[in-house]
């Protein structure tokens, strides 16, 4: 049995195997570069609606200075939609209340409710894998100074009280 991927039928036919031609590797992502620094961020995939650029904007600026690789983009856009979809289901919610009327006119839980649950628990899991909140970053260890006087204050309130 051969080893490796099988083979691209275009590259096959013009016999370079896997490998494209020179010249034509993939680009990873199309990036912008922020006026007043040299960091250059990922602009928005394609999937993303524009309503939901600014949020991919907040957590790429927040993220790739970190070291955010090409290959974590697609947990990032997760990320994003998952925001975006909670955001939606939130205003359904706001517009139409907690009950709607369902068959026969029985008031029965809006449907929202489950949607609006459970992207806001993927967006939460998703947020403490990249560190994006307060738990999630002392648990990293990328705060060690906010841990460092946290625990400094509970000392001094502990010897206040012996």
């Amino acid at each position: 049995m051969a080893k490796g991927r099988p083979a691209d039928p275009t590259r096959a036919k013009r016999q370079t195997g896997n490998r494209p031609k020179p010249g034509e590797a993939k680009k990873a992502v199309e990036v912008v570069k922020l006026p007043g620094n040299e960091i250059v961020l990922p602009k928005a995939p394609v999937g993303i609606p524009e309503v939901a650029a600014p949020i991919w904007d907040v957590a790429i600026a927040e993220l790739y200075p970190r070291g955010l690789r090409d290959a974590d983009l697609e947990a990032v856009r997760m990320l994003v939609m998952a925001a975006y979809r909670h955001k939606q289901a939130s205003d359904f919610i706001n517009q139409y209340g907690l009950m709607i009327e369902g068959k026969d006119g029985v008031p029965i839980p809006n449907p929202m409710l489950k949607i609006e649950k459970d992207t806001a628990a993927t967006y939460l899991r998703l947020a403490e894998a990249f560190g994006l909140s307060l738990s999630a970053r002392l648990r990293l260890g990328l705060m060690q100074l906010a841990g460092e006087s946290i625990l400094t204050s509970l000392n001094k309130d502990l010897d206040g009280l012996i």
